[in-house]
This record gives C-alpha cells, structure tokens and sequence, in this order.
C-alpha cells in the first residue's frame, strides 16, 4: 500500500545522482559492518530519514523476528515488499508527516536498492546462525545452544545471587522402543516427549534437546524444592499422556542447583544433576532424584 493507492510498489534501483554516489557508498560501508538485521535498518534509517523526509520506519523481518520501529508513525505511509530470488527479506513501511510525492518514493527505491543485498546476506547468516543451535527433530535447542545458556544463567545467577537449577531428563528403556517399534516410531515418541514437556514448563525455563534420549531443562530462579514440583509435574504429565497410547513410556530424571557458595563450573552442575539421573534409573526408572545432599527430601517413585 502506498499512502490512498492500495499498490504495494516493489523495492528496485534507479539511476543514481552522482552526487549521491559517495554517500550511498559510506552506507553500504556501514551496512557491511554488522551482521545484525535490526542494526542495519536503523543505520538505514539515520542515515536517510533527515535527507529523504520520513518520520519513521517499520520493517517486520520474515520467520517471527521481531518487528523493528523507529521513529514515528506518522499520517501517510508507503509500503514495500522485499523480495530476492527465492527469499522473502520482510516487509518495510515508511511513515511520512506529510504527504509524499513521486520524487520522494523515487528516492526511497534508489536508497533500498542499497540496502537490499547487506540485508539479504545477514538474513542468511542469522537463518544458518539459528539452525546450527536447534535439533532438527524436536525444533528444541541442541547441544550448542544449551552451553551457551547455562553459561550465561549460571553467571547471571552468581552475579544477581539468585537461584538455578537443572533437570536431565531420560526416556526410559528407548533402545527397547526403537528396537520393537523402530526408529520412526522412536522419533515420532521423541517429539511427543519434547512437546509435552514444551507445553508443562513455565515461560521462563529453557529446554533442549541434549542427545539420543536425553533432554535438559533450566530453571532459574528455582532452588531444590522448586525444581523437585516442576520435575515431578514433567514426570507425571509424561507417564498419564502415553498411558492412553500404544506404548507406554515414561522418563526418569535428575535434579542439581547452583550452590549458594558459588558453583565451581558449569560441568560441575551438569555432572550432579547426571549423577542424580543415574540412580534414578538404577531405582527402577520413571523416579525423580535430586543430587546428594540437596536440603530438599523430595524423592518422587513411579506412581503412574
């Protein structure tokens, strides 16, 4: 839509004024310098509002990013797709005070032209960026994802004083569903699992995908009676849903949380929720264990 037309006009280059040239030149050099889509739209948009005349920008980025806002929103407006070959780049609207005139949007297209290669290229990298840190199978984040944030919530904990814990959550006996039912069936039981789990947790507990059967979950600003409910809720959830299936499948799992003196390493807290996962599954599975020494007494056994 641009302004009353309702005619959304394509983003395309025009020929440039060479008086233009070098300053079209200093903003692809500060386009080139981050790989950050929001970052270079307001490049963008500082460097051109005060000579194009718009009151404000929005661009809404494709795949659920966040919408981008600057400026003001202002009483005209004109709108533009932007399309690459085989890339959908998002949706940007410019906001005018007053009303626009064929010059100006002349203008806009010619500076977009610019714009659109950097844009497209960071788009890639932050797309590659995000699919090295999901699991392909559950869409939950992987390995490489998860030291990224316990590093980051365990020093974010030390530093505000605050509580966190960790749950290692096994599916139990999964060698013996791939083996009766196969592999399909075993990764089909795998994305139940995670989405089941997905849909019990808090807003603000993080879970991922850790390998073969294994899961992990943060919880911060939970200590060991917290993270105990939680576990247990996960737990029974599990067991009740795939009571009703054609095979029934439960998890066992293992709880740690940070010490109030100061947690020695971020392996240190995986390898005693770990530890705690083990003798869950040496007490018959489908249990919840906390880690040696944890003030709570919470010890969950199958119940069903």
């Amino acid at each position: 839509m641009v302004d009353d037309a309702q005619q959304c006009r394509p983003a395309f280059a025009l020929n440039s004024k060479p008086d233009s040239a070098s300053q079209r030149l200093q903003l692809l050099q500060r386009l080139l310098s981050s790989q950050e889509p929001a970052v270079m739209v307001s490049h963008f948009f500082d460097a051109l509002a005060p000579r194009l005349g718009f009151a404000g920008l929005t661009y809404t980025p494709p795949y659920q990013r966040p919408q981008v806002e600057l400026g003001t929103e202002g009483r005209h407006q004109s709108d533009y797709a932007l399309k690459g070959e085989n890339q959908n780049l998002g949706h940007m609207t410019f906001h005018w005070d007053r009303r626009f005139n064929e010059r100006q949007l002349a203008e806009v297209e010619e500076w977009l032209s610019v714009l659109f290669l950097p844009l497209s290229n960071a788009l890639r990298y932050q797309d590659a960026l995000r699919l090295a840190l999901v699991d392909s199978l559950t869409g939950l984040g992987n390995r490489a994802a998860l030291d990224t944030a316990l590093h980051r919530e365990l020093r974010l904990a030390e530093r505000q004083e605050t509580e966190l814990s960790m749950l290692i959550v096994d599916v139990d006996h999964f060698k013996k569903i791939n083996d009766h039912l196969g592999h399909s069936r075993g990764d089909e039981i795998l994305k139940q699992v995670a989405n089941l789990m997905s849909d019990t947790l808090r807003d603000s507990d993080l879970l991922y995908r850790y390998g073969g059967e294994e899961f992990v979950v943060l919880l911060s600003n939970t200590g060991p009676a917290g993270a105990a409910v939680i576990a247990e809720r996960l737990r029974r959830t599990v067991a009740q849903v795939f009571a009703r299936s054609d095979r029934p499948v439960t998890v066992s799992m293992g709880i740690s949380s940070r010490r109030p003196e100061g947690e020695i390493s971020m392996h240190s807290l995986f390898d005693r929720a770990d530890q705690a996962l083990y003798r869950a599954k040496a007490q018959g599975r489908n249990r919840v264990e906390p880690e040696i020494g944890a003030t709570t007494q919470a010890l969950f056994s199958a119940q069903g």
